[in-house]
């Protein structure tokens, strides 16, 4: 492809990042020459002389097009005149930068620049791509549940016989039915945990401990100062279910069947769910949206570079703004 090409969306893939690139460059620069002591009043001045046709000022070997006006001013949405300003400022620190500092840390602004610009460019293009659709949004709510989708979840206490063989399941039942008849008449977690280890095992492990919240699907929260958090892992869908289904706080499950054992639930606390509204999602949800969608275009530029595109920088001598070329 050449200067010309066009983004999947149809826009001439220099729009989406070419006009960027001097206010970017230009900020990069002045940042490095106020670490070198250097100020705005400090930089040459622009020279008075005749100027090449299209060219509006020349300072050093730099030369502010009009169309470099007519781009910042659009962009910035200022006046042509206070858009000369800019440019020309612009342009004196990216001349003096080339001045002072040394080749690579130029490259290295340079290439920082370029990097802010194209992404910059890369969220305008999301935005312009209209507003998040119902898909988009299902994707974030789906990522984000626990913002926007919280289901009831409880935190529980329980204990339970543990056992991996199926040849000892019935003999694990037994150990967790004598269990059940001595936590009938618990009244706290602690005494559930206390009373659980004090009982006799009959060879099997047995374990006793409050856990985290979990949804009835067996999602993980943990509950801070500022709300409730995700948190890494699930638990057993069985006992998920099972500790959900307890109708009231104080109140024990039945005896409970999972991959781990047999277990007896205490249920401590039910946390009730939040879910936004569906009419309030796009407004929510939106800047999530656009930033997905411009992760999506960068990782496609990066899989293209990977496959041999080559991204190319070509500084012309009458314009700051650099064309951007995809070439195969």
């Amino acid at each position: 492809m050449n200067a010309a090409s066009v983004s999947p969306r149809g826009l001439p893939r220099r729009s989406l990042i070419a006009e960027a690139l001097v206010a970017a460059l230009g900020r990069a620069v002045c940042i490095a020459l106020l670490a070198l002591g250097c100020s705005r009043g400090s930089t040459p001045g622009a020279g008075v002389g005749s100027l090449p046709a299209g060219a509006l000022a020349r300072t050093g070997s730099e030369l502010v097009s009009a169309r470099t006006v007519s781009r910042v001013a659009a962009a910035q949405a200022v006046t042509p005149k206070v858009a000369v300003d800019l440019a020309v400022s612009d342009a004196l620190f990216a001349n003096a930068a080339r001045s002072q500092l040394s080749p690579s840390s130029l490259r290295s602004l340079e290439r920082a620049a370029l990097a802010r610009a194209l992404l910059e460019r890369l969220r305008h293009e999301a935005e312009l791509a209209g507003p998040p659709s119902a898909a988009e949004l299902a994707g974030v709510v789906k990522d984000r549940w626990i913002d926007f989708n919280r289901p009831d979840a409880v935190q529980t206490t329980h204990a339970v016989v543990m056992n991996e063989k199926p040849e000892r399941d019935a003999a694990a039942r037994a150990v967790a039915e004598k269990l059940q008849v001595a936590l009938a008449h618990v009244t706290s977690s602690a005494e559930l945990i206390s009373t659980a280890k004090a009982f006799p095992s009959e060879g099997f492990e047995l374990r006793a401990e409050s856990l985290p919240f979990t949804t009835p699907d067996g999602r993980v929260l943990l509950r801070r100062d500022s709300g409730f958090v995700n948190q890494p892992g699930s638990f057993d869908v069985e006992f998920a279910r099972a500790a959900n289904a307890i109708a009231e706080p104080g109140q024990l499950s039945g005896i409970v069947k999972s991959a781990f054992g047999y277990h007896i639930i205490r249920l401590d606390e039910r946390a009730l769910g939040s879910v936004v509204p569906e009419a309030e999602l796009p407004s929510l949800l939106a800047p999530d949206v656009f930033q997905r969608r411009a992760a999506s275009t960068r990782r496609e530029l990066l899989t293209r570079s990977k496959a041999g595109a080559l991204l190319q920088v070509d500084r012309a001598a009458d314009d700051l703004t650099a064309q951007i070329k995809i070439e195969p």
